[in-house]
């Protein structure tokens, strides 16, 4: 009984290895955090390592058959996060698909913090603003508004692309964990090379209640979606020439940032026709957006929805699935007004969805 429990076990160990080549700061220690309880669910200082004494450390972890381990070393910030390869930093989540039983030797050899890192500086104009009410929400804050160089006052008015959590959007010293989608960036190659329509981005940053404030069936969320609809939107069509209508106007975010998108397209269909949505947590409302949408005896079939996912993302990815299988069942067609993208090997990062921004611009402003 025992051989034959063994031989069917849907758990694995994970022995991480860990050598230190690069300068250790005296008084600090080495934490791991990843998307398990038990690796810190992403605090930074989520679990302090013990020192061996020949000065590596070693950690052995247990996870589920086939789950994905996610998961990075710092000195206790994500300032201070560990380079265990030196050809890409800002460093990457470590992944390890728990197929089996394995060893992982990781070598670190420098850190985040003393690295003396190229400057990032925006490209167009970023600006701030205080000062929207912010009705029914708990947490006031400004918006951005970012502006390509091409934006002018004059001439025919610019696409609008709304987006959620915009701490993540242009600059690493405030994005999580140190990387950004890099928006500014990519928008401006895109409007160079003339791939998409003119456009601007407006960041709505999240708060505390992040959690609650991106989900419409909650009442934190219907604030929230109130504040874009009938604060921030109005406030950006008064001051820029941007066009009030529904297919030059975006909403945009990834994990329930995607899943906010989403909810805000089919509730507020009179004020954006496009939704591009990474990464969604979708299974964040227990069945609730399956059920609305299968229920919903009329769709806007005239927007366009962009759905991705990451193959080292699950439930994620496995929600993805059911939501474009669900909205072809509803009348969408793919490459018409739905577009979705499986991202191989891809982790939930902002580094990800960087990547593969480009992706949902060229389909929901591409130029026809």
């Amino acid at each position: 009984m025992q051989a034959n429990a063994k031989a069917h076990s849907t758990q694995v160990s994970i022995d991480i290895n860990i050598k230190v080549k690069g300068k250790f700061p005296a008084g600090d220690g080495l934490y791991i955090t990843g998307n398990t309880e038990e690796l810190g669910s992403w605090d930074p200082a989520g679990l302090k390592l013990t020192r061996n004494p020949d000065g590596g450390y070693f950690l052995a972890i247990t996870a589920e058959k086939n789950s994905i381990i996610e998961f990075k070393l710092t000195r206790g910030d994500w300032k201070t996060q560990a380079i265990c390869d030196k050809r890409v930093i800002p460093p990457e989540n470590v992944v390890i698909k728990a197929s089996r039983s394995k060893k992982i030797n990781l070598t670190i050899y420098d850190w985040l913090d003393q690295q003396v890192l190229e400057s990032d500086p925006v490209k167009g104009r970023l600006l701030s603003y205080n000062g929207l009410v912010c009705k029914k929400l708990k947490y006031q804050r400004p918006i951005q508004i970012w502006l390509p160089e091409s934006y002018s006052e004059k001439g025919k008015p610019c696409s609008v692309i709304y987006m959620h959590d915009s701490q993540n959007l242009f600059e690493p010293a405030t994005a999580f964990a140190g990387v950004d989608w890099k928006v500014d960036e990519t928008i401006s190659e895109m409007l160079a090379n003339k791939e998409i329509k003119p456009c601007i981005v407006v960041g709505i940053p999240n708060s505390p209640d992040r959690m609650k404030e991106l989900n419409l069936f909650t009442p934190e969320g219907k604030a929230y979606a109130e504040f874009v609809v009938k604060e921030v939107k109005p406030f950006v069509e008064s001051r820029f020439n941007v066009s009030s209508h529904r297919h030059d106007n975006a909403i945009m975010g990834s994990s329930m940032g995607g899943l906010m998108s989403l909810q805000m397209l089919l509730a507020y269909s009179d004020a954006f026709a496009l939704a591009g949505c990474l990464s969604s947590a979708f299974q964040k409302t227990d069945g609730k957006i399956f059920t609305q949408i299968r229920k919903a005896a009329k769709l806007p079939l005239d927007s366009r929805i962009y759905l991705d996912t990451g193959e080292f993302e699950p439930p994620i990815a496995e929600s993805f699935f059911e939501m474009v299988e669900l909205l072809k069942s509803k009348g969408y067609e793919e490459d018409k007004n739905l577009f979705g993208f499986f991202d191989a090997e891809a982790t939930h990062s902002e580094a990800a969805w960087a990547r593969r921004l480009h992706i949902p611009l060229k389909f929901l402003l591409g130029k026809n």
